[in-house]
Order: C-alpha cells, then structure tokens, then sequence
C-alpha cells in the first residue's frame, strides 16, 4: 500500500488535537495544544513532563526518560501534579525522536467542564465530549427557560440540589443520538430511558420504567459471563463496557454495545447510573462472514492477511502472527507497511506495492520486512484487491511465503563461490584450473610466480595450458619427463597426491592433481603445486637432529621408557634396561604395567593415563620389581606423546630409581618414632620426678616449720638464719622443678585454641604476682585480642612480667606494658627499671637455667619458657637493656595463630 505523508501547521492540528503534548527525549515539554493550556494555565512556567504530570496508567516505577517508552501502543491516562481535578485519557507515539501525546480531558461530571470554563471551540469536533457540549448548546438556542435554569442553577448550586442533577442528566443524555441511553437509581432500577432506546428494544416507556437493565435486555442467547461482568461492574460501581445479544420485544435479539458509569454527587456518594446501548448487529455479521474467511486463510501454512479499503490490517492468521512477531491485537488497524517494514526494505518495490494496491491491481515480489524484535527477514508476496459488485474495491489480500531460509542459501552459494575464488588467489600454494579442452579458468599469483609468468593471473585467463607447459618445461630438471608425465595423469585422468618435481636451481615442487567432475561428466583438471624446498631441507634436518638426540637419549642415566594409549611398550633407552634388568628385546611389545607394577602402583598408572588422554603431564611415584624380583621404588615425570596432527598416541616417562632415598625415608621415620616414644616417656619421667621431689620437699619444708615453731626462742640468731635458708632453698627447688615440668610441657599438642583477650589475662597476672609496694606497674593502652591457647598466653606474660617485676633493685621501680599492631603482627613491650641486662649475657638469659640476677628466687626457668612458648608460635623476642637503667623485651606474635 502507498504510503501517505500527513503535514499539519499549528493551527490546523490544535483544531483535531487541542489537548495535545510534544515532549522530547529528556521530557522536556515542547508545545502543547491551546485547550490544555487554558485548563492548566502553569503549563507555561514548567519545562519538564514529569513536573507537570503523573502517569496513572499504565503504572511505571521510576519514569524516567530511560523507560518512557514503555507508554507507547497502551491506554495513558495522566493526572496534573498542578490541578488534582484535572485528568486526561489518550495515547503516546513516537515521532520524529519525540513523543507525542493525544488524548482529551477525562472528566467525571459536567461540573468540571463549567469549572474549567470550556466551550465547544475548545474540544476537537470528533471528541465526544464536545457531543455533549452541543447538547448543552442546542438547549441553551431551543429553550431560553432551561438556560436560565442552568444559569440559576449555577448561582444557587446549593439550595437547587436536585435541579443540577437534573441538569447533569440533561448535559449527559445524548437525546438525538441513534444510541440508547438509560439512567437507573443506585439500586439498578431504570428511572430514564431516550427515545432511541425505546426504539432498540420495542418496549413501551411504561414497559422499562423501573425495570433492570437485565430485565430488558436478556435473552436465551444472553451470554451468562457479560453479565456477570456488568453486575461485578455494578456493584463495585466501577465504569463496564459490555457486548452480546440484546432482548427485543418481538423476540428478535440483536447484537449490542453497552456502556456504563456510575454518577457521583460532589461528596462521592452514588446517585445514579448512566449506561448507553448501541444496536450492533450489522457490524457483527460483518465480522462473523470475516471469520468465515479467516478460517479458511487460518488453516494456510502461509501468513495471510486482509485490510480494508484504506488499507489498515482487519485480521491476519495465526502464521501471519508466529512470521512478524506482533500479536493480532497489535496488527489490527495498522498498515502493514507501516508496521514491517524498515531500514534494508527496497523502497521501490514498496512503492510498486502501493501503487498496484491504489489502481486495484494484484502484485507478486519479494521484499525484506521486519518482525517485532526488529529481525529482517524475506517474503514473498502476492496480493490482490477485492471488488463487490460495482467494482468498488472493499478490501485487500495478501498471502507471504517466509523465503529467508532460500535467500540464505542462495547467498550462501555465492559467497562460497567468493570464497573460493578468493581462496584460491590467495593460497601460498600454485593452484591451476583447466577446464576440459586445458584452457585456463584460474590462477593464481603463486602459480605465475612459480613458474615465472609475468602477466598477472586474470590476464592470463583463457590462455592454451599445452602452451604454458611448453614456455615452463625448461625450468625442471629432467624437463621431458615434466611433459611426459602431465600428458600421463591427463590422459588417466587419476588422482595425484604430492609428487615430487626438482628443478634446474635445486628446488623441489611437489604436485598434485584432481580431475572435476560434475553429474557424471568431465569437467576439468585441478593442478596443485607447492615450493617444498624449505620443508624438505628442514626435514633432513630433523632426522639429523632426531638421530642425534636418540643417541643422548640411548645414554641417559635416566631411564626413558615411551608406550602407546595401550600402555604396549614400543621404546626404552639402555638406562631403563639397566634399572629394570630387562633386555629391549624383553621390553617391546609387552604390557609395561603387567611386566614392570606391583599391584598398587597398576592403579596409580592406570588413574594417569586417563590424565594423559587429556593431555596433562605430571610426576608420581611407584613401586617395581625388577627382572631378579627385587623391589625398586622409581619416581616417574609422565608427558602425552603427539603425533604429527596433534593425536594423543601414547606417553613418555623418565624413570629415576629412589629406592635409596625411600630407604633412608624409611630410616628416618622409625627414628621419628623412636624418639617420639622417648618424648614421651621422657615427659612421665618428668611428672613422676616432679612428684616424687616435690613429696619430700613439702615434708622438709614443714618439718622446718615445725622446728622453728616448737624451739623459736632457743635457737640462736645464727641458727634461725641457717633455717631461714634452707627454707628459701627448699621453695627454689619447689620453683624449680615447677619450672622444669612447665618447660617440658610447653611443646605438647593440647592447647585448645580460641580468642584470648590479652589485656584481661595481664590484668588478672598482676592480681596473682606478689608486687612489691616500691613497683608500680602500667598497662600502656588496651592490649589486643589473639587467636591462642589462654594457658600458655598466661605462663608467657606473667614469666615475663614477674621477671621484670623481680629484677627491679631500685627505690621506686617502674613496669610499663603495652602494645602495637602491625599488619601481620602484634608486637607487646614490657619496660623495667630494674637492674638491666649485660650485652654478653643477653643471648644466655634464655637458655635454660641461665639466671644473671641476685634475686635468689631466680630459677634461670622463666624466660627459657617464654622463649620456647614464642617459638612454637612462630614469633619473636628480643630486648634492649643498659645496667642499671632498664630493660624492655619486646614480643612479636602473629594476629593468626
């Protein structure tokens, strides 16, 4: 169909869109039509839609410009951010990378029209609204008296409430119009009916009055779901629009089109309903013989498609449907040229389209369209008018054949014909082309470069190939047989494979040919000749190399061991007959797992050679017996052997015999064990000393309190000291045994590991220790939390804090503990002012029982246990000290235990 250019100026598309809106793609308001102005008059000071109005319908989050396309091809309906009252009802097109939106206000009542002070002028003709404006006007020219009552009504709204009700009927009731219109009180019963609707049904006035709209109309063929859809509508008062078979007086129901809306008063209450009937009986028998023909058409595997006279899709069938994409309600009413095609459509063929559906004649072509999802595709179209009686067309029809997949194939053909052409031009390969009678088809540049031609290749086109072997036999060095033997595979015309030609400057050609063949019948020869010089010059040298590298390969103290995916031994090297005792002819031919495998290390080889089959490459170890039944132990490097094309044929294995290293593995672990059983009975030895010395040191120490208890005042001053004495001897041996049990248990594995809060546990030692009142000790700032064992965070700080407290010689002695984070690590300080640490006894202090202090309770114990409790931590301790002013040990421990 043609395709029609619609150009408007302002005012002629004010007068058929008077509440229109242009909007561009930021929303920007462009122009709006005059009416829209005068009922929302701030239009003028706002810039953006989105200021100026909300999209009731359809509902979209967060409009935007990024999704306000989803408004288009839907019902819109808009409310103003400005005027609450204000509603409009249309649609949103795209145009010309705008958008513009058409619609007319949606009011609820007459009120709001006089509120907003709008006359006929301001409604376009065809807006039913302005039907009802015209109404208002014709009574206002027909009866002065109702103007006046209008008039009166408008200035005495209040007291006249009944009158603007009427009045309201009068404004909506359309009494000239060919349709019915009834009005029902809120319980349903009609009250008022025009003269159309008394005509439609064939009842009497007094026959509908207080009747249902039900009552009335229905019939036998009454569908049962229209009504309930009315009565749901009804009862939800909510405005309905319902079709099916009305109910005549006479018996004869016709097809119709009813519509309904509840009225409201000013506070919201129901007062009434409205509802108008439309006789659309002719209009469905229309549609009926349509659905006649469209199920014919529907059945068809081609997409049909029939418009009216204008042109517009009145139905398609379902393939129609599946080829473009678009549902059948988004195709009714639409041009299909407007809808389908797009940017690759030939324009003429879419006017030679148009213009043999203007002059009524049929049409047949291919053309590209574009379904839904903007994907082309081709069809072909034949089409036709349809013409009634008096040769006025009435409607079109068009069946289309989807011929994409043929278009494929038919540019598939040409484009490998491309292909191929181009492919043969630009092969590193000479390539010739003769056909039956040898005159040449094609060339290449290598070919004329091989057999020095200097005419470019389609120059020589047509040429006598007889000729061309003629003026080239001198570059081959038994140049007769060159002849010879092409007149030989001409003659047999058998396929030839990589025959080898040398020429007079030592190259070497190899050639190969194809005779072509075409339904039986001889077409042509196909001549291939590739330069192998390079090559045959790199393989010579290959097999020097290889040949080489077998002979170091022969003598490798490795043992060098190459089967096939079947694990069949097909090369070894001497030294993996040396290492398995196994001769090469003992080897090859054999299965190298049942030959060489204890049955373990079978299934280690058989997991790897599912790993080589993907082409991994590792090292494992496994367990051999040799030729003499000696046990071996061989550590394996496994790689996938390759062929030529790139194949998995097998694998290769270097062998190195570490049957002596297992063997002193071995060693080293009975000795592991060995001594961990001495450990072990080592740490028994200790509880069971610890105990059995602390037993009698308990009965010593109370036998001396006793003695001093019972005899106090006979003994002498020197007497008491010597007790006194051995009394602290006796608690330092205590102390010290306590530390050697605690220093032998410091390396044991039972340390339940957790969140240890530092802070907590040096505060709790420093409630613990005896601190004398001359010290004071500080804790610097919060001390961290660590992951750790709590029991041996309590024996490192509080060895460490009651040696700094013990050392202190001085009046008023000072510890300051604190911490620092680093990024791995927390480092803890603790600082005295004690008697210091000499440098050559800085390293000794925490080697067991090193004690350089005079204080007698030293047991040369603490920091031993400190200094081994870091170190199985992995951390670090060091100091600084000078004698006599102080010391600070400084504690590194990692965050992550």
């Amino acid at each position: 169909m043609q395709e029609i250019q619609f150009n408007f100026d302002v005012t002629s598309f004010n007068n058929i869109f008077p509440f229109y809106i242009l909007i561009d793609e930021k929303l920007n308001i462009i122009s709006f039509g005059r009416s829209l102005g005068k009922i929302v008059p701030e239009l003028n000071q706002i810039a953006n839609f989105t200021q100026a109005f909300l999209i009731e319908k359809p509902h979209i989050q967060n409009l935007s410009s990024k999704n306000f396309h989803e408004t288009i091809n839907t019902l819109v309906i808009l409310k103003s951010t400005i005027d609450k009252t204000v509603f409009l009802r249309g649609q949103i097109e795209s145009h010309n990378n705008n958008y513009l939106f058409i619609g007319t206000p949606w009011f609820q009542s007459m009120d709001n029209v006089i509120e907003k002070k709008l006359t006929i002028q301001d409604f376009a003709i065809s807006d039913p609204l302005f039907d009802l404006l015209q109404i208002v006007k014709n009574q206002e020219i027909s009866n002065s008296e109702l103007k006046e009552l209008l008039d009166t009504v408008n200035s005495q709204r209040e007291k006249l409430k009944k009158d603007k009700e009427e009045l309201n009927k009068l404004s909506l009731v359309a009494s000239a119009n060919k349709n019915g219109v009834i009005f029902t009180y809120p319980n349903g019963r009609i009250f008022w009916c025009n003269q159309a609707y008394l005509d439609l049904t064939g009842y009497s006035y007094d026959e509908i009055m207080n009747k249902t709209p039900i009552e009335i109309g229905k019939c036998e063929l009454t569908s049962k779901e229209e009504i309930d859809k009315m009565l749901d509508a009804f009862y939800k008062r909510e405005i309905f629009n319902a079709e099916g078979y009305h109910a005549h007086k006479t018996g004869k129901p016709f097809w119709s089109k009813t519509k309904g809306q509840p009225v409201f008063d000013s506070k919201g209450k129901l007062i009434q309903y409205f509802a108008t009937v439309e006789n659309n009986t002719k209009e469905r028998e229309r549609e009926e013989s349509l659905l006649l023909l469209s199920s014919i058409a529907d059945k068809n595997i081609n997409s049909v498609v029939i418009c009216d006279n204008k042109g517009l899709i009145e139905w398609v069938n379902d393939s129609f449907v599946k080829m473009s994409g678009f549902s059948k309600e988004e195709l009714i009413g639409k041009k299909p040229g407007q809808i389908l095609q797009g940017p690759e459509t030939n324009k003429e063929t879419a006017i030679y389209i148009s213009n043999q559906i203007k002059n009524g004649l049929s049409f047949n072509c291919e053309i590209i369209n574009y379904n839904k999802s903007r994907q082309k595709y081709w069809v072909r179209i034949q089409g036709q008018a349809l013409q009634n009686k008096n040769g006025e067309i009435i409607k079109y029809f068009a069946i289309e054949e989807d011929i994409t997949q043929e278009k494929k194939i038919k540019q598939q053909l040409i484009d490998s014909e491309n292909r191929l052409t181009s492919l043969i031009v630009n092969l590193q390969s000479g390539i010739l082309l003769e056909d039956e009678n040898r005159k040449l088809l094609i060339t290449n540049k290598k070919f004329c470069s091989m057999f020095d031609i200097e005419e470019k290749p389609e120059d020589v086109k047509g040429f006598d190939c007889d000729i061309i072997t003629q003026n080239t036999k001198h570059l081959f060095k038994d140049s007769d047989y060159f002849l010879d033997r092409i007149t030989t595979i001409i003659s047999d015309k058998k396929e030839v494979v990589a025959e080898e030609i040398e020429l007079t400057n030592g190259k070497i050609f190899e050639r190969s040919y194809l005779p072509i063949y075409e339904g039986g019948h001889f077409e042509g020869h196909l001549w291939c000749y590739e330069d192998i010089t390079i090559k045959k010059r790199y393989k010579e040298s290959l097999e020097a190399e290889k040949q080489k590298y077998s002979n170091i390969i022969a003598n490798m103290n490795m043992g060098l061991l190459e089967v096939d995916n079947n694990d069949i031994i097909l090369l070894a090297n001497q030294s993996f007959c040396k290492m398995s005792g196994y001769s090469m002819l003992d080897l090859l031919g054999k299965k190298a797992s049942d030959l060489l495998l204890e049955p373990e290390s079978k299934k280690i080889v058989k997991t790897k050679k599912i790993k080589r089959q993907k082409g991994t490459s590792d090292s494992y170890e496994v367990i051999s017996r040799n030729k003499e039944g000696q046990i071996r132990h061989w550590l394996i490097s496994g790689a996938p052997n390759y062929n030529l094309n790139g194949e998995i044929t097998g694998s290769i294995g270097i062998h190195l015999d570490i049957t002596a290293q297992k063997n002193l593995e071995e060693q080293k672990e009975q000795l592991l064990n060995k001594l961990g059983k001495q450990n072990e009975q080592l740490n028994e030895y200790a509880q069971i000393v610890s105990h059995d010395l602390k037993s009698p040191l308990r009965s010593i120490h109370a036998l001396i309190t006793w003695i001093k208890e019972d005899n106090n005042k006979e003994f002498s001053e020197q007497t008491s000291q010597y007790l006194n004495m051995i009394e602290t001897k006796v608690e330092k041996m205590d102390h010290l045994i306590q530390g050697i049990l605690t220093y032998s248990k410091v390396d044991k594995d039972d340390e339940l590991f957790g969140k240890v809060d530092i802070h907590e546990i040096v505060k709790n030692i420093l409630n613990i220790i005896h601190i004398p009142d001359n010290v004071k000790v500080e804790i610097k700032n919060k001390l961290p939390i660590i992951n750790a064992d709590n029991f041996r965070m309590q024996q490192l700080f509080q060895n460490i804090i009651g040696n700094a407290v013990n050392c202190i010689n001085k009046p008023k002695g000072i510890v300051k503990i604190a911490s620092k984070e680093e990024k791995d690590f927390y480092v803890f300080s603790i600082e005295d002012n004690g008697s210091g640490i000499a440098v050559e006894n800085q390293e000794k202090i925490f080697k067991i029982f090193q004690s350089f202090t005079q204080d007698e309770r030293s047991t040369g114990i603490g920091l031993s246990i400190v200094k081994r409790i870091i170190d199985k931590y992995k951390g670090e301790i060091w100091l600084e000290s000078k004698l006599e002013i102080g010391t600070t040990f400084f504690i590194k421990l990692p965050k992550n235990l």
